[in-house]
């Protein structure tokens, strides 16, 4: 992540991943960091994104039987087209509030990070 533009700010998330460690994000962000940046409507700009803590979203989509299903996905460079990625097998997860509240619900959220 460059400096020459404002970093994203967001809450920290921490990865989890299977008890192998094994990674099928086909070398997505969970491949080489263990938290991330969690940014976007309801999360207070708190720190910035990083390198080793690279900004995500939070996506709300409607599934086919009405339910409100939830996923974060990396954040793209302004520059850089936003590639369609897929759930790669970890997931994200922060006790603070914030992230509970942005989400809509308490637990882990599938990180989609794989692309192909």
């Amino acid at each position: 992540m460059s400096n020459a533009a404002t970093a994203p700010k967001g809450i920290t998330a921490l990865i989890y991943r299977d008890a192998l460690g094994t990674d099928f994000s086909n070398q997505g962000i969970s491949a080489r960091v263990m938290e991330v940046t969690v940014i976007g409507e309801g999360i207070d700009p708190v720190l910035e994104a990083t390198e080793e803590r690279p900004a995500v979203r939070l996506v709300k989509n409607e599934s086919m039987h009405g339910e409100t299903v939830i996923h974060a996905e990396p954040v793209a460079p302004e520059d850089e087209p936003a590639p369609w990625y897929m759930f790669g097998g970890t997931f994200i997860f922060s006790s603070d509030s914030r992230f509970r509240r942005a989400a809509g619900q308490y637990g882990a959220i599938p990180l989609h990070d794989r692309r192909e």
